[in-house]
């Protein structure tokens, strides 16, 4: 049974779309903006991601962190991601089972909320 390595296709489609972004910004000033924002005035948890995207498609490291930071720890991460998943899918290996603990799913939402947080502190 062939295992198919899904973060690395991830990461592939990732790093496109940072490409495509960064061609298409030009025309960024089209886009609608945030919904969510707008209705209630408060940053939404993925506010400054668009930009922080756009940026990634140009080079812009600095800028893109400023935006939106996870999104920069992940370009860093990611590689590193998909090099295991190239492995693990070559030896024909299964993925591990995600981790039943309580902790890490209080620990992921912690980290959505504290972005968010962050993203709301400086009016992005």
């Amino acid at each position: 049974m062939r295992r198919v390595p899904w973060i690395a296709l991830g990461g592939l489609a990732l790093a496109g779309a940072a490409g495509l972004a960064g061609l298409l910004a030009p025309f960024s000033g089209w886009l609608p903006g945030c919904a969510f924002k707008r209705v209630t005035g408060f940053a939404c948890a993925t506010c400054g991601l668009t930009r922080s995207l756009l940026a990634l498609g140009q080079g812009r490291w600095r800028e893109a962190l400023h935006w939106y930071p996870a999104l920069g720890l992940l370009a860093v991460a990611l590689p590193v991601a998909a090099l295991w998943d190239l492995r693990r899918a070559w030896r024909g290996a299964p993925y591990p089972a995600l981790p039943a603990s309580r902790a890490l799913r209080l620990g992921a939402w912690l980290l959505l909320a504290g972005i968010w947080a962050l993203q709301v502190l400086r009016g992005i």
